[in-house]
């Protein structure tokens, strides 16, 4: 088992290179020049030349094909690609090319926001999804499993920013019992120990900020947790009917065992293995979909900040935070991948 997760490990290596460089290549294909967006379209030529040259701009992307032909080696390989790789093996993301602010400092403060917004939503999806598609199973064909299976195919089928601006005119607009977006009302002051609204406002014991916390959750979760909710209740439906079709299911049966026994205990345990897969890719998922969630609501975590960085052509910013969440997805798939040689023991892995 430790002989193969570390293979695991070192086969990261390869495909973390490989999310640098897709990452990197498809930022420098948006539209701009980050110079001209620092300084305004009117802003002399000089100038925008001298802030290239002092973000490192002015050099290749990959690779200085005229330094090779002068012969010139240490030339070739200054590019904006290979100081990138070297500023990431120093554990440096590099400043906001607006602000001047480290990108690491700034992702620490961000990225639980999206955390707490991500494994909530991934909560209510599991909590709500896998009983749904339990009982789906178990019913087949009946009013309960029409329901269950429409409601899925709805989920699954509506746009995140349609159904929040939906639930922002229903909630904050019309009957206003919720508020439209960010992460506390004014006012109320929450002690960060974690930066986890929720976390830390059990810690401090204010059930006011709690409470508010709560509230601004709502609806972003209800959003974000829409689709992969969907997804994981077709999937168990889908696992618990192929399950349920087995021998020693019907043998269960036949012995007299009850039937909240043999769905849980002996059904279930068995059907939950591409459960598992899927709530490990829905994870990466969510974290990608939370960048039109954030803006949506303005909540102050990574996805908003990085659709910030895009229209303003900050791309320390864009490579960091869609670094961290390739690197999160990554992960995340590899810990799934361990967990099913626990969830069943007839997987070896050798």
């Amino acid at each position: 088992m430790t002989r193969y997760i570390i293979r695991r490990l070192i086969a990261l290596i390869p495909t973390l290179l490989g999310v640098v460089f897709v990452i990197f290549m498809f930022q420098r294909l948006i539209p701009g020049d980050p110079a001209v967006a620092m300084l305004g379209e009117h802003a002399a030529q000089e100038n925008v030349e001298r802030i290239r040259e002092q973000l490192g701009l002015n050099r290749p992307a990959f690779l200085d094909l005229d330094a090779l032909r002068e012969g010139d080696f240490a030339g070739f390989v200054d590019s904006q690609f290979i100081r990138y790789l070297d500023r990431l093996l120093h554990a440096d993301l590099g400043k906001s090319i607006h602000r001047r602010i480290p990108v690491a400092e700034t992702l620490a403060l961000r990225f639980p926001a999206t955390i707490e917004l991500a494994m909530l939503s991934m909560f209510i999806a599991v909590l709500v999804g896998v009983p749904a598609g339990i009982a789906s199973a178990a019913r087949r064909n009946s009013v309960l499993d029409s329901v269950s299976m429409a409601g899925s195919l709805i989920g699954v089928s509506m746009p995140i920013f349609w159904l929040g601006l939906m639930m922002i005119m229903l909630f904050s607009v019309t009957l206003q019992w919720l508020p439209s977006g960010g992460r506390a009302s004014p006012g109320i002051e929450i002690e960060t120990i974690t930066n986890f609204y929720i976390i830390d406002s059990i810690l401090a014991g204010n059930m006011e900020a709690l409470v508010d916390a709560l509230k601004h959750l709502f609806m972003p979760v209800v959003a974000l947790a829409t689709i992969p909710m969907a997804i994981i209740t077709r999937m168990t439906r889908s696992s618990m009917l192929d399950v349920l079709q087995e021998d020693y299911i019907r043998t269960a049966h036949a012995k007299g065992a009850l039937e909240r026994v043999v769905l849980f205990k002996h059904a279930l345990k068995n059907a939950f293995l591409p459960v598992i897969t899927i709530i490990g890719i829905q994870i990466g998922t969510l974290l990608a979909g939370a960048v039109l969630t954030e803006t949506i609501f303005s909540w102050p975590g990574i996805g908003r900040w990085i659709y910030d960085a895009i229209l303003a052509r900050d791309y320390p910013i864009v490579q960091g935070g869609t670094m961290l969440i390739a690197f999160v997805f990554i992960f995340t798939n590899l810990l799934v991948d361990i967990s099913y040689v626990f969830l069943d023991p007839r997987i070896q892995h050798e």
